[in-house]
């Protein structure tokens, strides 16, 4: 990258992470996350992303967030292992609309599913529209939608957002229902904090799965809480370990538009998870 290239760069990543309620954009993750202990008996979960920013010649960004993710799950000791796969793709376009306001805008292309059915019968697509107002240089709000048309039929969700600097050190920031963290930072080496998270998705099932019969995707509802730690070995290169609780974590499946009482319940469970990540992070704020 050339030295003219690099102020794009950094443009791109400010209003990038500025729509998206953080002070840094993870460029490159490898996250590895299970339960040990847990409801389900196993319960796994791989997933690399990175976000490649491009400026445009009207100074928006559009960003490509491509997410490659496995999960493994065990419901009993005696059960047979189920792999899901999926393929994620975040296109975002985001730009300044007035002095305080910015939008982003989003189209979420998807496949999930059983390894031999990912690409053949699992696609979704989805999409995602979010405001950002800065009320002050340490204050922002952020409110959108977020919508995506998951095997048990179409999903529309509300989000509320906020990145505010409490202090030179501490900050919370996040978009909910989706994720909402804390960082207190110590130093430029080491920081802790909290995450709260949640997530739906929904994987198409092969036609021999074993059990129960009759259905065609599995769905998994989970909320995690937990503190973390970062350690940055290297300016930029960040060691993340957190620990918690999955609150009210459900395994279902289902076929069709399913309702609400016509789930299948694998799991329907709280347990403990540890989470271990490696990220390459390009921090904009001045600490």
């Amino acid at each position: 990258m050339t030295g003219k290239n690099i102020p794009l760069l950094l443009l791109a990543i400010l209003l990038y992470t500025s729509t998206q309620a953080q002070p840094y954009l993870d460029a490159v993750q490898t996250v590895y996350e299970t339960s040990p202990g847990g409801d389900p008996e196993q319960f796994s979960h791989f997933r690399a992303s990175a976000n490649i920013p491009l400026v445009m010649k009207d100074s928006s960004i559009f960003v490509i967030n491509p997410i490659w993710e496995d999960r493994w799950i065990k419901i009993y000791e005696q059960s047979e292992q189920v792999h899901l796969r999926g393929f994620i793709t975040w296109l975002t376009y985001s730009r300044k609309i007035a002095t305080n306001w910015s939008a982003m805008i989003a189209f979420i292309p998807r496949w999930n599913g059983q390894p031999q059915i990912q690409f053949s019968e699992g696609f979704q697509a989805g999409g995602a529209m979010l405001f950002t107002y800065q009320k002050k240089p340490e204050l922002q709000f952020k409110f959108g939608v977020y919508f995506n048309n998951e095997f048990y039929g179409l999903r529309f969700i509300p989000l509320l957002g906020l990145d505010w600097t409490i202090s030179k050190s501490q900050r919370i920031f996040g978009v909910l229902p989706g994720y909402m963290v804390y960082e207190n930072r110590i130093s430029k080496r080491f920081a802790w904090g909290a995450n709260f998270r949640t997530f739906t998705n929904s994987y198409k099932l092969s036609s021999d799965y074993p059990m129960p019969p009759q259905v065609n995707f599995m769905r998994i509802d989970d909320n995690q809480l937990g503190p973390y730690v970062d350690v940055y070995l290297l300016p930029r290169i960040v060691l993340n370990a957190e620990a918690g609780y999955s609150i009210l974590r459900k395994v279902r499946t289902g076929y069709g538009k399913t309702s609400s009482d016509e789930y299948n319940v694998l799991s329907d469970n709280s347990a403990p998870y540890i989470r271990v990540a490696l990220q390459y992070r390009l921090r904009l704020d001045k600490n």
